[in-house]
């Protein structure tokens, strides 16, 4: 792993057993009234405002303006002809330790000189440094360079799409915006399996916790050239799959959710070293609360579930053999080391902030009134979820926020604090991302039972607000450090240094549609108020 330094919800069918952590009937799931007729609408709805923020990220962001962005360009490239590059020499004995662990994990690619993303790092880890030192000319050879790239030990199997698009362009700044395209519509993909399930099997409402879950932070992530957007996306949907099968276990037995399981699950696994810990992590609290239904689908050998089950199996042997084949890194340490324990705690605010919003070279961080807001909101939210739910729905969530804490601080001791680095939020994102939403599905049913519904509309208002404005302001304050610099003056359109193709305002204009979007969708999704309501309705 490549280390940079750091400068409704609808009740559920058998409301008593579920409220007292009882199991359900595991009888077929069909038919199943409490099914959202329009799920896959509100789905799309979710998404597409994040879609057109991710634009305005993908087409504002100057090319090469996220953490190690132009070497994962590189690694893509050669994806793009299967080509995984070369082993780079041995570390030297005396290179500092950061170096000589980037330098064991790096490969040395050939790819065309026309695509070669040199140059594209001038302005990192310097936020006074805008984006006009970016390179103006761009060689016409047709010949062939190596470049190194500390990315090479990342599993190759997510790069293979970005790169097919990369090599397709002629410049190394169209082969960027080709790259962060596919990373970003693979992403809402991802994105659009979760609300779907949500809403079909719970209601629009279980979508409260998803719009604080997605983070500006995860958007950011996925309109970059990099696999980590997409393994939070993919890892949000896993989490959302456990929430419904929480709520409801007999979704377990339908074979649409086996399918849907085993799409994004080897997606999460196949995108990061990690994602085989985040999924192994949520599907023991599956396991955990759904054993009866688990158990009925090992005795009955139903074939979507063995095609669910031999799918990921086969996604983590690939991931396993890559590790074992390729993946070497030196200066490494133990997770469960305690040495680490001080600087791990001196660091965490830095990770919660990073995991909110801390863009390009984690040098750019939103303010510190936006960043509390977020995290606010989230403690709000989760908070609530933990005060409000039943003994399992506590039990879950408190088992995957200790596993959270338990996973960074493993990947902190044996990979960042040998070498002198920190962690980095997004990379917490895929496992927490759970947390959120099982607590706002909780929220919406708890309140709803007791006839709550103006306070769940004044949440529902809260999160539409703060989710809308700081995606927003994410993409103002990113576009204002490019143009200007952070020292420089808050309001730049007219003083920038730099500018994306067709300018600053278009842009603006498309991520402000897309926020005023979000906080419309996630207000409408609240549950209409209706003391009537009867168990199962959408």
């Amino acid at each position: 792993m490549s280390v940079t330094a750091t400068p409704p919800v609808a009740e559920p069918d058998q409301p008593d057993q579920a409220a007292a952590g009882g199991d359900e009937p595991s009888g077929s799931p069909e038919p199943r009234p409490g099914a959202h007729p329009a799920a896959w609408r509100w789905a799309a709805l979710f998404v597409l405002p994040y879609l057109l923020i991710g634009l305005a990220w993908v087409f504002s962001n100057p090319p090469g303006a996220a953490p190690d962005e132009p070497d994962h360009l590189v690694k893509a490239i050669g994806m793009g002809r299967l080509d995984i590059g070369d082993e780079a020499p041995d570390p030297r004995p005396s290179d500092p330790p950061l170096e000589a662990r980037n330098e064991s994990i790096s490969r040395i690619v050939d790819i065309p000189a026309r695509l070669a993303p040199d140059g594209y790092t001038c302005f990192a880890f310097n936020a006074d440094a805008t984006a006009a030192c970016l390179p103006t000319e761009t060689p016409s050879s047709s010949r062939s360079v190596e470049r190194v790239t500390p990315i090479g030990a990342y599993p190759p199997y997510m790069y293979i799409p970005m790169g097919l698009a990369a090599r397709a362009m002629t410049t190394p700044y169209h082969a960027f915006l080709a790259a962060r395209l596919v990373a970003l519509l693979s992403a809402a993909a991802a994105l659009f399996a979760g609300a779907w399930i949500l809403v079909r099997e719970l209601g629009r409402a279980a979508l409260l916790g998803a719009f604080v879950a997605i983070t500006p932070m995860a958007v950011y992530a996925a309109s970059s050239v990099t696999t980590s957007g997409l393994e939070i996306a993919s890892g949000f949907a896993v989490g959302a799959i456990v929430v419904v099968c929480l709520r409801k276990p007999e979704a377990l037995l339908a074979p649409r959710t086996h399918l849907l399981l085993a799409g994004v699950g080897s997606v999460l696994v196949l995108s990061r070293q990690m994602g085989v810990v985040t999924l192994a992590v949520l599907l023991a609290v599956l396991a955990a609360v759904a054993w009866r239904q688990v158990w009925q689908l090992i005795r009955e050998h139903r074939l979507s579930f063995l095609a669910s089950v031999g799918m990921l199996a086969v996604s983590g042997l690939a991931v396993a053999w890559w590790e074992r084949r390729y993946d070497h890194p030196v200066n490494t340490g133990s997770p469960v080391s305690p040495h680490a324990l001080d600087s791990f705690w001196a660091l965490a605010r830095g990770v919660v902030d990073s995991a909110i919003g801390v863009f390009g070279w984690l040098d750019t961080p939103l303010p510190e009134w936006a960043l509390w807001a977020w995290l606010g909101t989230a403690a709000l939210v989760v908070g609530m979820g933990l005060l409000l739910g039943a003994r399992r729905e506590r039990w879950a969530l408190a088992a995957v926020l200790l596993a959270t804490v338990a996973v960074t601080y493993g990947s902190y001791a044996a990979i960042f604090y040998p070498v002198g680095a920190s962690s980095q939020g997004r990379h917490v994102l895929p496992l927490l991302a759970f947390c959120p939403v099982l607590a706002g599905v909780v929220i919406v049913e708890r309140l709803r039972e007791v006839n709550l519904g103006d306070a769940l509309r004044r949440l529902f208002l809260a999160v539409a607000v703060v989710a809308g404005a700081l995606q927003l302001l994410s993409l103002y304050y990113n576009a204002r450090r490019y143009a200007v610099g952070l020292s420089g003056p808050m309001v730049f359109l007219g003083e920038a240094e730099w500018s994306p193709r067709l300018g600053w305002l278009p842009w603006l204009v498309v991520g402000a549609a897309g926020a005023v979007l979000l906080a419309v969708v996630a207000y409408a999704s609240h549950p209409e108020p209706d003391p009537e309501l009867t168990p199962g309705d959408p």
